[in-house]
């Protein structure tokens, strides 16, 4: 018997084309295109987990930021979700940096890697050392050199301390949020975004 899917709230600039790989989700989408009066929008309360789509071209805007602030002060699960890495001169952690600034500090479970012509094409996990590829036409997965392990370490440092401090369950109670990138044309992101969808459903 399959879990019941969650209800995932989105939310979006009305300037933002949501990528195509987002309809691969596995949750009970609900698209809340911004800028939009929160009175208007009617109760939350169903709402397992709140999502916001930036895309790194645009930004993050005065109506994402309220929007947000309403879902983190009532403790909902949080994600930030980057969209539009490839085509921007913002990546990932510039977006993430921004989001530290106006949103909250975010916990970020992957990094992006690119290949030799600096396009994005794999995420590397921050728990467990292990590369997601999506270069070729099917997902691989293969362990980090040392080499790619040394170059993350500050980052998984600060990553794994935020856990040892908030504790593993604080983004499924609301205390911490988490930040994802997604591919607009390779999928990397989405079965990552699957798997924390999966975890939130079996609560």
């Amino acid at each position: 018997m399959s879990e019941p899917l969650i209800k995932l709230l989105l939310a979006h600039h009305r300037d933002v084309k949501p990528a195509h790989t987002l309809t691969a989700l596995k949750a009970n989408v609900e698209v809340i295109v911004l800028p939009a009066q929160l009175s208007e929008l009617g109760s939350f309360e169903s709402v397992d987990l709140f999502a916001l789509l930036v895309d790194a071209r645009s930004g993050i805007s005065k109506e994402m930021i309220e929007l947000w602030h309403h879902f983190q002060e009532r403790q909902f699960p949080r994600a930030m979700i980057v969209q539009g890495i490839e085509f921007s001169e913002s990546d990932f952690d510039d977006i993430v940096l921004i989001g530290n600034r106006v949103l909250e500090q975010f916990a970020t479970p992957y990094l992006v890697l690119h290949d030799d012509l600096g396009q994005p094409t794999a995420l590397i996990s921050l728990e467990d050392n292990l590369v997601h590829d999506y270069s070729g036409a099917e997902k691989n997965r293969y362990s980090a050199d040392s080499e790619l392990m040394d170059l993350i370490s500050e980052f998984q440092e600060e990553y794994l301390q935020l856990y040892k401090e908030l504790g593993e369950e604080g983004f499924f109670q609301g205390i911490f949020a988490i930040a994802i990138p997604i591919g607009s044309e390779k999928p990397f992101g989405i079965p990552e975004l699957n798997m924390v969808i999966e975890a939130l459903s079996k609560r």
